[in-house]
């Protein structure tokens, strides 16, 4: 999924790549060795900030990675970052959680910043892909919140939180891409 947002989505007049809630650098890891004019900043807690740097420390990339530690409601987000990317956690957010963030987002990003948004957006029924529709109920066991949400209320989300969007492009698997700017 990661390689294939690289390829997806043309980074090449983007300077500085902000990854909210990046895990172990797997999404900057990809994205950077496809652009290598471009640097990226890991924001993440504490606990995988310690893996990343260690994983991180052994690739290339690894030299235009910055790891910030920091909890993504608590601590102010890096600024500076001209495309900033969530992947693969607003599922796991409730609604109140995900506006909260877009909002923090959008008074971190200067206009016309951009916002990649990758996760499991399902259709309007929250039916299909049916592989999304089964895991809500696990996101919900695991995380205590959130599940697969559609497109159409990422859009809302949005459009609430000062965000204007662009397009939705797929992705490896089920995943897909939603592209907003900074309005």
């Amino acid at each position: 999924m990661a390689g294939s947002l690289a390829v997806a989505y043309d980074f090449g007049s983007h300077k500085r790549l902000l990854d909210i809630g990046g895990g172990t650098g797997s999404f900057l890891l990809a994205v950077l060795r496809r652009y290598p004019g471009l640097r990226g900043t890991l924001f993440e807690l504490l606990g995988a900030c310690g893996v990343a740097r260690q994983r991180l420390s052994a690739e290339p990339e690894g030299t235009r990675i910055e790891i910030v530690e920091g909890d993504m409601f608590k601590t102010p987000l890096p600024g500076d970052h001209d495309v900033l990317l969530v992947a693969n956690t607003v599922h796991v957010l409730s609604v109140p959680h995900n506006l909260e963030l877009m909002r923090k987002m959008r008074a971190t990003a200067q206009k016309g910043a951009r916002l990649l948004l990758v996760d499991f957006w399902m259709n309007p029924t929250h039916t299909e892909p049916p592989a999304a529709a089964l895991m809500s109920g696990e996101f919900l066991v695991m995380a205590g919140e959130g599940q697969a949400y559609s497109e159409q209320e990422a859009d809302h989300w949005l459009g609430q939180t000062g965000w204007r969007k662009h397009e939705r492009k797929s992705l490896a698997g089920m995943s897909s891409v939603i592209v907003a700017e900074a309005a």
